[in-house]
C-alpha cells in the first residue's frame, strides 16, 4: 500500500517507518491517516519482530503541528485529536520494541511521537526535543502531558512544559528523556542495529512485558501484579520459553521465534 507522508520497509523481522513530510514533517491529517492504515497494516503482517521510526527530513524528526494553520484552528481539527490519541495509543501498545531515531528537531507533536515509543536515540548534533506549546499559549494534546511525567518524572516534566523548554540531546540523556546519543552519520545505521538486535530476543515475551508495565503505570500497582501474574501463567508454556531453558541448559545461544502462545508438547 502506497502512503502519502511516509515510506515503510520491512527489512530483517524489523519494520523501518520514515516520516517524509518535508520539510519539517508537519503531523497534518495525511499525517494521521498514513499512520493509521500503517498501524493497521502491522498488526495483520507477520514477522515483524521490531519497529524503528525515523526521518527523511533533514533537520527534523517532526516538528508537530503545522503552526501556520492554528491561525484558522476550527472545530473540525479539534475532533481529530480522540484519533491522535488513538493512533498514539496504538503506537505504544505494538506488541514489539519500538525505536525512535530523532535524527533532528522532535517539538511538540513530534516528540509526542518519540515519547509513544519504547526507545528513544538522538544524533549528537540532531538539534532539539520539546514540548514548546506554552509559548503559543497553548497546551500540548497529543499526549504528551501524560507520557512525559512518565518518562523524566513529573518535576521535571512540568517544568519542561511549563517554560516550553528545547532541550539539547546531552540535556535531555541525562533526564531520562533519551536512552543514548550516536553520531549524527550514523544514527539510523546504530538504531536499526539495536531494533535488529531486539528482534532476535523473545518478543512475544517482550510483549508481554511491555504490557505489564504499562498496566502498572496506568492502571496502578496492583492491577499490574495481576497482569503479571496471567502473562506469566501464559508465557511459561511457549515455545520460546522452553527453547530459552534449553539452550541455556546446553550451554549454546537461543534462537527464538517470537511466538505469543504457542504451546509446547
Amino acid at each position: 500500500m502506497k502512503f502519502s507522508v511516509l515510506n515503510f520497509e520491512i527489512i530483517e523481522n524489523v519494520a523501518v517507518i520514515k516520516l517524509n513530510n518535508p520539510p519539517v514533517n508537519a503531523m497534518t491529517p495525511d499525517f494521521l491517516g498514513d499512520f493509521e492504515k500503517l498501524l493497521e497494516i502491522m498488526g495483520k503482517t507477520g514477522g515483524i519482530r521490531s519497529t524503528v521510526i525515523a526521518s527523511n527530513c533533514p533537520g527534523f524528526f517532526s516538528a508537530g503541528d503545522d503552526i501556520t494553520k492554528l491561525k484558522d484552528i476550527d472545530e473540525d481539527m479539534v475532533a481529530l485529536l480522540p484519533r491522535v490519541h488513538s493512533m498514539m495509543n496504538a503506537l505504544e501498545s505494538l506488541p514489539v520494541p519500538t525505536v525512535a531515531a530523532i535524527n533532528g528537531h522532535a517539538l511538540g507533536g513530534g516528540l509526542e511521537l518519540a515519547l509513544a515509543c519504547d526507545f528513544r536515540f538522538m544524533g549528537d548534533n540532531s538539534g532539539r526535543i520539546g514540548l514548546p506549546e506554552v509559548r503559543l499559549g497553548m497546551i500540548p494534546a497529543f499526549g504528551g502531558t501524560q507520557r512525559l511525567p512518565l518518562v523524566v518524572g513529573k518535576p521535571k516534566a512540568i517544568e519542561m512544559m511549563y517554560k516550553g523548554l528545547q532541550i539539547t540531546p546531552e540535556e535531555a540523556k541525562v533526564i531520562g528523556l533519551i536512552n543514548d546519543i550516536f553520531p549524527q552519520d550514523k544514527l539510523f545505521e546504530m538504531s536499526f542495529d539495536y531494533a535488529r538486535r531486539l528482534a532476535r530476543q523473545a518478543t512475544g515475551a517482550i510483549a508481554k512485558i511491555k504490557k505489564c508495565v504499562h498496566i502498572g503505570l496506568c492502571e496502578g500497582f496492583e492491577k499490574g501484579l495481576l497482569a503479571e501474574q496471567a502473562a506469566f501463567k501464559e508465557n511459561i508454556f511457549t515455545a520460546d520459553a522452553k527453547e530459552g531453558v534449553d539452550a541455556f541448559l546446553s550451554n549454546r545461544k537461543p534462537e527464538f521465534t517470537g511466538e505469543f502462545t504457542k504451546k509446547t508438547n
